[in-house]
């Protein structure tokens, strides 16, 4: 349920972070201060691949950079004052593809996932966009796992580009070696 709660509110943020400059400008200014971005060349190994990904060279636009923001603030990544409080990088990838975002979240299922090493969940590690009536954000699928004393953090986007009548889906992982305090 607060996974849920989490995706909600930052499913909220997006639409926002498009419709005013003044919001882009402090974003920015917020973004740039802690993580380290680090785009990779493919997905991971214990990351499945789904059929119709293409590689894109588009660069992290600000409303994702602010959703990864707000997802690290909740999973107690960040301190008090924003800045990222992990050792870690989070490393990004990001696809295009022919196929919906309701695509993606029917293709990275908890069983799927689960198979792939991360952490099993009764429910959808996915949330539409469209369920809670911003249809305009697509789905956003979480996912973690933890092996020894390293936590590793999954961020799947999915959403679609009106221009294009592509869906862009961007994955973020963040590694982080130690046990986060969770946010209270």
């Amino acid at each position: 349920m607060k996974r849920k709660l989490i995706l909600v509110v930052i499913a909220m943020l997006v639409p926002v972070s498009r419709a005013c400059g003044a919001i882009n400008t402090a974003a920015n200014k917020l973004v740039s201060g802690g993580s380290n971005l680090t785009v990779v060349s493919q997905l991971w190994s214990d990351v499945p691949k789904m059929d119709g990904l293409v590689p894109s060279q588009m660069d992290m636009p600000l409303p994702i950079k602010l959703l990864m923001r707000t997802v690290l603030g909740n999973l107690g990544r960040l301190n008090k004052d924003g800045e990222d409080k992990t050792t870690g990088n989070i490393d990004w990838i990001v696809f295009t593809s022919a196929k919906t975002p309701d695509d993606v979240k029917n293709f990275y299922t908890s069983a799927r996932m689960t198979a792939q090493g991360w952490e099993a969940s009764q429910q959808s590690t996915c949330l539409s966009g469209s369920e809670q009536g911003v249809a305009q954000v697509g789905v956003f699928c979480v996912s973690q796992k933890r092996t020894g004393n390293q936590e590793t953090d999954l961020l799947i986007i999915a959403a679609p580009d009106d221009k294009t009548k592509q869906t862009e889906v961007f994955f973020l992982r963040l590694e982080v070696a130690g046990t986060p305090t969770p946010k209270k």
